[in-house]
Order: structure tokens, then C-alpha cells, then sequence
């Protein structure tokens, strides 16, 4: 609870850009979440920052659009706050050519070009507070099918 408030104060905040941030506490907060959700269904996980792998684990049926949040939440968990420089040779490639390139919407007029994100896929605070209510949900209904 405490790293969603905090990704929802510093969302709120003046100083929000950049938002790494935000991206590091929501992710976290989700993260944590999850793994909650695993040990109250007898679930073992890997010591990992996997978003998508723990949703699979604990059976939370997501979207394509919340798979990729949750795959560029688990990479910004990586980058932004942990790990300053990849351990492994190809993971920066990975993280910008593969899984930051399937958030980016680019466009062009003429000879003008824009590169935006995209919004169904890119860790907005709304997009953050769906999958937290996702996982409010899964974590109350894993104790209801225990009593």
C-alpha cells in the first residue's frame, strides 16, 4: 500500500517529469502486490522482477495492452531504480529495441515525424490504478475461496 500512495503523491506532484519516479514506485507496488496474491494462494515464485510471469502464476487474466504495461514496469523496475548499468550483455539492447519500442506510437506528416506514447500501453497512473484494482480484487476472492 505505502509504494502505491507514494507513485500516486509523486504522480500528483509538480516535479513529475521525469516520471522514473512514479514508474519504480507503481511498478514495485504491483509487484509486491502480486507476490501477496501468490503466498495467499500457496503459490512459490522466483526471486525476479517478472510482472507478467507472477500475473500468469497467480492466474490474473490481463489484456494484451496490461501485459505490455506490466513487461516495461518490470524493465523500469530494473533500470530505473535498481540496476544502473545491465549485468547481462544484450539486456540495454532489449530493454530500448524490443520492450520500450512496443510503447512508442510514431507518426509522421509530410516531413514531420512524432513519437508518442502510447497510451492503452504505457504505465499512466490510470493505466497503473486498473491493474491495482485488478489485484485488490484476485487478493480478496483468493481468501473467499478458502472460507
Amino acid at each position: 500500500m505505502d509504494f502505491k500512495e507514494a507513485a500516486i503523491l509523486i504522480a500528483k506532484s509538480e516535479e513529475y517529469s521525469p516520471p522514473f519516479p512514479f514508474y519504480y514506485n507503481s511498478g514495485i507496488a504491483l509487484e509486491l502486490a502480486l507476490k501477496s496474491i501468490a503466498i495467499a494462494k500457496s503459490k512459490v515464485y522466483e526471486a525476479n522482477h517478472r510482472l507478467n510471469d507472477l500475473c500468469t502464476l497467480v492466474g490474473l487474466n490481463i489484456t494484451k495492452d496490461q501485459e505490455c504495461t506490466l513487461e516495461l514496469l518490470s524493465e523500469l523496475i530494473i533500470w530505473s531504480g535498481r540496476y544502473p548499468v545491465p549485468k547481462k550483455e544484450g539486456q540495454w539492447n532489449n530493454y530500448y529495441d524490443v520492450v520500450h519500442e512496443k510503447h512508442v506510437v510514431r507518426e509522421n506528416e509530410g516531413n514531420v515525424y512524432r513519437a508518442l506514447a502510447n497510451r492503452d500501453r504505457f504505465p499512466t497512473v490510470e493505466n497503473f490504478l486498473t491493474l491495482w484494482k485488478l489485484c485488490e480484487i484476485e487478493y480478496k476472492s483468493s481468501f473467499a475461496k478458502k472460507a
